[in-house]
C-alpha cells in the first residue's frame, strides 16, 4: 500500500538534502501527483512555504507539481502565490505547471486569476496579469487597460502583453498603440512586439513612429515587427534602421526587409549583396532567401552567393534556402553543386538540409559524409540519416510558453 506521507517526507528530504539525482525521487513524485490524497494539502503548503522562506527553487517546484497533481485547479492561487516570490530563477518548471492548470479549465481559472488581477500588491498583480493573458476575453479589455496605466511598469508591461487580440479589435489596438508611448522601454517593447502580430497594415504607420525611439532594444523590435506584417508600406522605415548605429537592429531591420520583398526592398539587399563587406553579404544572403518569390532578381542572386569567396558567406547563403520558398528541386541542385565544397562549415549546413532541399541526393551525400575529416560534419551526417531511416520521428515540433517577466 502506498505511504502518501512517507512519500511527501522523501521529498522533502531530497530537496533539501540534493544527495540523490532526480531520477531516484521521480517515481516518487509521480506516485504522489497521481495519489489523489487530498489530507496532504496542508503538509504540502507548509513545505512549500518553507522552500519559498529558503529561497530553494527546487523544492518549490517538486512540491508545486505535487500540489497540482492533487488539486488540480484548486491549487492555483497557492501556486499563483509561489510565483509572486522572486527567488533569482526563471520558475520555467513552476509557469509550465501553472500554464497546464489554466488550459485544464479555463473558466474555473480565469476566474481565480481576476481575484488577483487588482491585488494591493505590485507582485500578485505581475503574476495575475501574465497568467490572464493564457485566458483572456475580449471583456477584460477595460480591466488591461487599466493595468496598462498602473504605477509599477513591470505591470504595465505584461497588461500590454496580455491584451486580448486586437486584430479584429480597435479599442485593443488603441490601447497598444497608447503603450507606445510609455516612459518604459520595456512597456515599449510589449506593445511594438504585440502589433506586430496583429496582421493588420494600419499598425505601420504607428510602428514607424517609434524607429527612432532611443532604446536599440524598441528599435530592434520594431524592425521585427514590421517584418512580421509583411507590409510593403514598412520598407521606407527598414530601409532607414538599417543605417542604424546598433548592429543588432540593423541585422533584424534586413531580415525585416526579406520579410515584406518587394522590388524596394530586394534592391536595398542587393546592394548589401554587392558589398565589399563580407558580413553584409552573408546578412543579405539570408534576407533575400525570404524574398525569393517577390523578385525575379533573387534567385539569380543566390546561386551567385553560394559560390561567394567566403565560406561564411556561402554557409549563410545556404541556411537561407531553408526558407526560400518553392523550388526545392532548383535549391537541390545548388545544394548538390557545393557538396563538396572545401570549408567544413559550409559542407556542415549541406547535411543538415539536404533531407528537405535535395532528398534524392541525401543519402548518397550523407553516407559520403560519414567518412569526411570532419568530426562535427560526420556526427550530423548520422543523425541525418537516421532521420532519412525514421522520417515521422524527425523534426518534432516543441510548445511553448509565455515567460513571465523580461
Amino acid at each position: 500500500m502506498f505511504d502518501s506521507r512517507a512519500a511527501l517526507e522523501a521529498v522533502v528530504r531530497h530537496a533539501v538534502e540534493l544527495e540523490d539525482d532526480y531520477d531516484e525521487i521521480a517515481p516518487t513524485l509521480a506516485a504522489l501527483q497521481a495519489c489523489g490524497d487530498t489530507t496532504l494539502v496542508p503538509l504540502l503548503q507548509q513545505a512549500l512555504a518553507r522552500f519559498l522562506d529558503e529561497k530553494n527553487f527546487y523544492g518549490r517546484d517538486l512540491i508545486a507539481g505535487v500540489l497540482a497533481g492533487i488539486q488540480k485547479v484548486a491549487a492555483l492561487p497557492v501556486l499563483l502565490g509561489a510565483a509572486a516570490r522572486d527567488l533569482g530563477d526563471d520558475q520555467d518548471s513552476l509557469q509550465a505547471e501553472i500554464i497546464d492548470l489554466l488550459s485544464t479549465d479555463r473558466d474555473a481559472s480565469r476566474r481565480i486569476v481576476l481575484e488577483s488581477v487588482t491585488s494591493d500588491t505590485a507582485e500578485v498583480r505581475r503574476v495575475a496579469l501574465w497568467a490572464l493573458g493564457f485566458v483572456v476575453e475580449a471583456e477584460d479589455l477595460d480591466l488591461l487597460a487599466a493595468a496598462a496605466a498602473d504605477t509599477d511598469p513591470t505591470v504595465r508591461s505584461i497588461a500590454v502583453g496580455s491584451v486580448p487580440d486586437p486584430a479584429g479589435d480597435d479599442r485593443a489596438f488603441r490601447v497598444l498603440v497608447l503603450a507606445l508611448g510609455d516612459g518604459d522601454e520595456r512597456v515599449r517593447v510589449s506593445a511594438v512586439s504585440r502589433l506586430g502580430y496583429t496582421g493588420r497594415a494600419d499598425a505601420v504607420t504607428p510602428l514607424a513612429a517609434v524607429a527612432a525611439d532611443p532604446a536599440a532594444r524598441v528599435r530592434s523590435m520594431t524592425a521585427y515587427a514590421l517584418g512580421r506584417l509583411g507590409a510593403r508600406e514598412a520598407t521606407p522605415t527598414l530601409q532607414r534602421l538599417l543605417q542604424d548605429p546598433d548592429q543588432h537592429v540593423r541585422e533584424d531591420a534586413g531580415e525585416a526587409l526579406g520579410s515584406v520583398g518587394g522590388p524596394a526592398a530586394v534592391t536595398t539587399l542587393l546592394t548589401m549583396a554587392a558589398a565589399a563587406d563580407p558580413r553584409l553579404r552573408a546578412r543579405a544572403a539570408t534576407s533575400l532567401a525570404k524574398a525569393v518569390d517577390s523578385d525575379p532578381r533573387v534567385r539569380p542572386q543566390l546561386t551567385v552567393l553560394a559560390r561567394d569567396d567566403e565560406a561564411a558567406v556561402r554557409a549563410a547563403t545556404i541556411s537561407g534556402l531553408a526558407g526560400a520558398g518553392d523550388g526545392s528541386s532548383e535549391w537541390g541542385q545548388l545544394l548538390a553543386e557545393v557538396a563538396d565544397d572545401r570549408d567544413p562549415m559550409v559542407r556542415q549546413r549541406v547535411a543538415v538540409l539536404v533531407r528537405r532541399l535535395a532528398p534524392d541526393a541525401a543519402p548518397e551525400i550523407l553516407h559520403r559524409y560519414t567518412s569526411d575529416p570532419d568530426p562535427t560534419l560526420r556526427r550530423l551526417a548520422a543523425t541525418e540519416l537516421g532521420r532519412l531511416a525514421e522520417p515521422n520521428a524527425a523534426d518534432a515540433g516543441h510548445g511553448r510558453s509565455g515567460a513571465l517577466s523580461e
